[in-house]
């Protein structure tokens, strides 16, 4: 080898990776000659501080993170909410089935990502709304896999992490050092309603909410720690964040001191919850008649006549909606929201 080119290779094995680095190139030729008979360690030195660098590169790049979701009917929607989060880096999606025991089945359109591991489906068919088994799930989700997982996400399948184009990957994003305190990441909704369709469409949700109308939120969901000594979820009445005393941020990684579902101003810097609340308003209907995870039945009426009322005075096709209503519902429910909307 010629004398102005000094290489300098080595394997070191930390964290269970294997670093091949070559350090020395000919512009650090005349460095070396100069002061390699001074300093014996300086090659030694040179090479620790690359490896550190690259090992904690490499920690980062390697974030292991999975999704938790509960989903009902959502077969329309369920591969593209998989795909999406594919393509920004989580490594696998456990989806608690709660549908009805002859209700549809996530395997007849995601069977794919099922046999590949990254879907994994939990049996929660039949669940008693009244129970919540959206915390249920969430509890049971965060108790069998923290210890597997860095980062634990709990989203609905209407609801589509966005992240500053800075980020690459979901890895980048939870890399970031403005986190490195954080135990809990309080990501802000993005609200799209769609008060312009009434009925489904068969086209990407990105196509079809262009037009709705979009609002900050300052309703929160959470991507928690794994291994935090107390199942984050334990005691907890809402599916937004936990009554355990951790480190929570924004996610422009401010501390937020108070525990609650809500992150007043939105902080929508580095990453947004796009929910796609109401995507039609025959959907939205059909939604609030089957329930949902987290309220019980009188709560979804009352919530159906407020969103009613709202979309009715913003659209000019009420006579649409009225039947729409009368199909969805019971007439003797039609006419009861009717009268409670007076």
């Amino acid at each position: 080898m010629k004398n102005n080119i000094i290489k300098t290779s080595f394997i070191s094995k930390i964290g269970g990776f294997n670093f091949i680095i070559s350090l020395g190139k000919n512009n650090f030729s005349g460095f070396f000659r100069k002061y390699n008979r001074k300093n014996k360690n300086i090659i030694l030195f040179i090479q620790i501080l690359a490896l550190f660098l690259i090992y904690r590169k490499s920690i980062n790049k390697n974030i292991k993170i999975c999704l938790c979701a509960i989903g009902k009917n959502e077969n329309l929607y369920v591969r593209e909410f998989v795909e999406h989060y594919k393509s920004i880096g989580y490594n696998i999606i456990f989806i608690y089935d709660n549908n009805d025991k002859y209700g549809e089945r996530f395997e007849e359109v995601i069977n794919d990502y099922i046999k590949t591991g990254f879907v994994e489906i939990i049996n929660y068919r039949e669940r008693d709304i009244r129970s919540s088994p959206q915390i249920d799930a969430y509890r049971d989700c965060y108790e069998k896999y923290n210890k597997l997982y860095d980062w634990l996400s709990f989203y609905d399948m209407d609801e589509f992490l966005e992240l500053n184009r800075k980020y690459n990957t979901i890895q980048d994003f939870l890399s970031d050092k403005i986190f490195q305190y954080c135990q809990n990441i309080k990501i802000n909704w993005l609200f799209y309603i769609n008060h312009f369709n009434l009925h489904y469409e068969n086209k990407s949700l990105l196509e079809r909410m262009n037009h709705s109308l979009i609002f900050e939120d300052r309703h929160i969901k959470s991507t928690v720690r794994g291994n935090l000594k107390v199942n984050y979820w334990v005691n907890r009445k809402n599916p937004h964040t936990s009554t355990l005393n951790v480190t929570s941020c924004s996610s422009s990684g401010k501390i937020i001191k108070y525990d609650s579902p809500f992150n007043y101003p939105p902080d929508l810097t580095n990453a947004k919850l796009k929910h796609y609340y109401v995507k039609s308003f025959e959907e939205y209907c059909l939604k609030m008649k089957r329930g949902k995870a987290d309220h019980n039945k009188d709560t979804n009426m009352r919530i159906i006549k407020q969103v009613y009322k709202k979309l009715y005075s913003e659209n000019k096709n009420n006579s649409e909606k009225l039947k729409i209503i009368g199909k969805v519902f019971n007439e003797s429910s039609f006419n009861f929201s009717l009268q409670s909307n007076e």
